[in-house]
């Protein structure tokens, strides 16, 4: 979701039940347009249970190489699809916010909280690539996604894709930020995901050179945005902008069913903070604050289909790019009142069982967790988050996918205080292309 989070303010989504309708008459009338679909192999089947990552884009390729249509009096192929996902969720305790439909540790209540039930189709989406080949030179790719989890506390159409590259080598507009690993996403039926992964899907310009074999380099220019304002729990109120784009950059190693991959960020921004009471502050301080990350991540085969995935990422005011958040802010005012970027560390590694044709399951665990002198914080400020998953998905049909998922997450607070809950979630999938 790539939404700066803290336990007082968590992101909010709201359900229209309007807006799902609409999304499930487009979704039903690409079927009936579509017709039956090819079984997928084995080893593809756990990732279609998830819309999101590298191994969904692959799908999406192969697809259209199978089922393209074209534009007439054009070479230009296209695909138009939709997923439907109905997720029916329980969860021991009912997190702080509107936000139900996905287990967001850093909204997991400290205090006492009643037990939950809910049924949604947010996971649901809708899907468009297209390839225009070019005489004399590489094609043209478009792509765009649309699914219904708005950002800003409402069920709407949500544009989480919209980007046309030239070949290989040069991409335009919203899509993957180059300093994640779209490969390493875990294929869970929870729509947010492990806390310590990066996932962030912004506006950038990507230039991509291959250097030699299966060695690539890639550099963009990203969308830059500020980590917000401090809430409650927090001892200081901190607002910024950016002062340039951020920068990324990443070498890639890839091979037929394994990659490697070490990427780096810079970011800049110009951050205010404040102590004491609103309107009245007792200190403050601006300044102009460098950020920085460096993540490393790879997956390797391990028996027969089997895989297992990992990353490590640390950095320095570069909490946006985490899946989920210990601090809204992404600063704190140092003891001589200068203004200090958070460092964060995540670890995520996960394992993607194939237990047999159409039936596997993906389990593993991710942790974030502030770094440095804790006592700049204030007592119930998040101090860390750890989440873990495993479930047990099964093709029933050619594109239609059955799962059970077990959920479990615990935040951590500075003052040491601990708040876990248990979700249980199933989920039906149907791939409609």
């Amino acid at each position: 979701m790539s939404c700066p989070l803290q336990r007082p303010k968590p992101c909010r989504l709201r359900p229209s039940p309007a807006f799902a309708v609409v999304v499930l008459a487009i979704a039903a009338a690409c079927a009936v347009r579509a017709g039956p679909l090819e079984a997928a192999s084995p080893a593809a089947h756990a990732t279609e249970v998830d819309g999101r990552g590298a191994t969904a884009e692959t799908g999406l390729r192969e697809r259209l190489e199978a089922r393209a249509r074209t534009v007439p009096g054009t070479d230009t192929q296209y695909l138009v699809g939709a997923s439907l996902q109905a997720d029916a969720i329980a969860a021991r305790r009912r997190q702080d916010g509107d936000e139900q439909d996905t287990l967001i540790v850093s909204a997991t209540p400290f205090g006492a909280a009643p037990s939950a039930q809910r049924l949604s189709v947010r996971s649901s989406q809708l899907d468009w690539i297209s390839r225009t080949p070019l005489e004399g030179g590489p094609s043209v790719w478009t792509r765009l996604q649309a699914n219904l989890f708005g950002p800003d506390g409402t069920t709407r159409p949500q544009l989480t894709q919209a980007w046309v590259r030239w070949g290989d080598t040069l991409l335009l507009g919203k899509t993957y930020s180059t300093f994640m690993d779209d490969a390493v996403l875990p294929a869970t039926l929870d729509y947010n995901g492990p806390s310590g992964v990066t996932f962030v899907r912004q506006w950038l310009a990507r230039v991509s050179l291959p250097v030699g074999g299966p060695v690539r380099v890639d550099a963009s220019v990203e969308e830059a945005q500020a980590d917000g304002s401090a809430a409650p729990g927090e001892r200081v109120r901190v607002s910024g902008r950016a002062s340039r784009p951020d920068l990324a950059a990443r070498l890639r190693v890839e091979g037929e069913r394994t990659h490697a991959q070490l990427a780096v960020l810079s970011r800049r921004l110009d951050v205010e903070a404040q102590t004491g009471p609103e309107g009245a502050p007792t200190a403050s301080a601006g300044r102009r604050v460098a950020g920085h990350g460096v993540s490393l991540s790879a997956s390797v085969p391990t028996f027969g289909e089997d895989t297992l995935s990992g990353q490590w990422v640390r950095g320095d005011g570069v909490g946006r790019y985490f899946n989920d958040g210990v601090s809204a802010t992404g600063a704190v005012l140092g003891t001589d009142l200068r203004v200090v970027p958070i460092t964060l560390a995540g670890t995520t590694l996960y394992y993607r069982r194939v237990w047999a044709d159409g039936l596997a399951s993906t389990f593993g665990a991710s942790r974030l967790r502030v770094e440095g002198d804790a006592s700049l914080r204030a007592p119930a400020a998040l101090r860390s988050l750890t989440y873990a998953s495993a479930n047990l998905v099964r093709r029933v049909a050619p594109t239609v996918f059955a799962g059970a998922e077990l959920q479990w997450g615990e935040a951590v607070a500075v003052d040491g205080a601990r708040a876990s809950t248990v979700r249980a979630q199933l989920s039906l999938r149907w791939l409609l292309f």
